[in-house]
């Protein structure tokens, strides 16, 4: 008898299941949002993507960033001491007299090679000590950027932390970035065969300034997304507390419901 009651109960739990879905379908449907409630919700869902975006790139840039000073650390000491075999083999060449002046001429470039690799070396373990403080700081993504913002238009949280300035300061931080991986990157791609290009030292230069503005490029294109999102929040017209009470249930409704939200926003 207890085992056919248990039974009789999952029968009817089952059959009950179907209905409060049913029932929440229909709450969805009868919801009504106009067209500028729908250009917020697109806007809205924009921003929330792009912040989730540029959050999950910075901890990835800030990880790499890692990999790369210590890259660049490595390659530090291989081109000190690359200046110091060639000053050694110089000072011997000069003792040779005559015989000695070619090994002279070709020391001569070695060490010069070796100066300019330390000091294009030392302008990207300060770029990336630089970006790595800039993107630490970051702290006005939030988790729900779409919620904090309602919230803030509605007055239950004192300040928005996302806003355009904010964006611009981080994308004129990165783009200044990507300058100078650029000047570097065009110096060490035409650099003839007789300078660098022989040497694993400009080799493995060159592979971490490839490696810093490809992620770099991507940050930009991500953070360049973000602010024009905050920017057309920022410009599009006031909502009254009704619309915006609305906005806001129907975002905590259907957020998770992505099929809901498309048929809502388009």
């Amino acid at each position: 008898m207890i085992t056919a009651y248990r039974r009789y109960r999952r029968a009817v739990k089952r059959i009950a299941e179907p209905q409060l879905a049913s029932e929440e379908e229909s709450v969805m449907v009868q919801r009504y949002f106009s067209d500028v409630e729908k250009y917020y919700f697109r806007l809205l869902v924009s921003l929330n993507e792009s912040t989730r975006m540029l959050t999950a790139h910075i901890t990835n840039t800030l990880t790499m960033l890692g990999r790369m000073d210590d890259r660049v650390d490595q390659a530090s000491d291989f081109a000190k001491n690359t200046e110091l075999l060639a000053i050694n083999a110089m000072v011997s060449a000069v003792r040779c007299g005559e015989v000695g002046r070619g090994f002279v001429s070709v020391s001569k470039d070695l060490v010069g090679i070796s100066e300019r690799a330390e000091h294009d070396l030392l302008r990207l373990s300060n770029l990336i000590q630089g970006l790595t403080s800039s993107l630490s700081n970051v702290d006005f993504l939030p988790k729900n950027a779409a919620l904090s913002w309602i919230e803030a238009e509605l007055g239950d949280i004192s300040e928005y932390p996302l806003t355009s300035v904010r964006c611009g300061a981080l994308h004129a931080s990165v783009t200044a970035c990507l300058t100078i991986l650029d000047e570097l990157h065009q110096t060490y791609e035409s650099t003839s065969q007789l300078d660098v290009r022989w040497l694993q030292l400009g080799e493995a230069i060159r592979r971490v300034i490839s490696g810093l503005r490809d992620t770099l490029q991507s940050l930009l294109h991500i953070a360049g997304n973000l602010t024009a999102d905050v920017q057309l929040l920022s410009l599009a017209e006031h909502l009254d507390r009704k619309q915006l009470v609305e906005i806001h249930e129907g975002f905590l409704q259907f957020v998770e419901q992505h099929d809901k939200m498309n048929e809502i926003i388009f």
